[in-house]
């Protein structure tokens, strides 16, 4: 049992640095050995969890879509008003930025690979969940006729940019003290509708 928390420690660190290293420098841009690296571990380590380094890249991406999807659909599926429920997903979102600024990152990469699994029949996109919070919320009448995707999209992109520009120091690194006139942005740009 230990040995088995000692190899699952060693996965979680290794997929910790890839990530740093994906969302910073892209897939293309880091080997191997940087990754075993930035986690302290052997090239062998690695092969031992991956087959290659684009396997690592597509579990990690994987992972973080999975995690930000569930979120959403979380928050999609409670009761309570869509703004109420919208406000407390982009908290979320920002105390999850806070706390790991490079998950937001590695979802707005474009390389290949995550286009392909984000084209994959298995693998629900958070976009695909916006869409349907915010087709919910329309439905509901809580919203204005609009283009879900538009609006997804637009809401997807500027929350990644929030990251993007932390990281390069355009903005602070936390970025929850934003997180009201965040919210009241968002909200107006789903309120204005078409």
């Amino acid at each position: 049992m230990n040995k088995k928390t000692h190899v699952d420690s060693k996965k979680k660190d290794i997929m910790q640095a890839a990530m740093r290293l994906f969302a910073t420098k892209g897939i293309d841009g880091i080997s191997v050995k940087e990754i075993g690296e930035a986690a302290g571990v052997t090239d062998a380590a690695i092969y031992k969890h991956f087959k290659s380094k684009d396997a690592m890249a597509l579990e990690v991406f994987g992972q973080y879509c999975n995690s930000y999807t569930t979120l959403i659909d979380f928050y999609r599926k409670q009761s309570g008003s869509f703004i109420s429920r919208f406000h407390q997903l982009v908290d979320e979102v920002l105390v999850m930025h806070d706390e790991d600024q490079y998950g937001l990152l590695l979802l707005s990469q474009h390389h290949e690979l995550y286009v392909e699994a984000s084209q994959s029949s298995n693998v629900r996109q958070p976009l695909e969940a916006l869409v349907e919070f915010i087709e919910q919320g329309i439905r509901h009448g809580e919203l204005p006729k609009q283009d879900a995707q538009l609006s997804g999209v637009l809401i997807i992109g500027a929350i990644t940019r929030l990251s993007v520009s932390s990281l390069e120091g355009e903005l602070p690194q936390q970025l929850i003290p934003f997180a009201t006139e965040v919210k009241e942005r968002l909200t107006a740009l789903l309120s204005q509708g078409q």
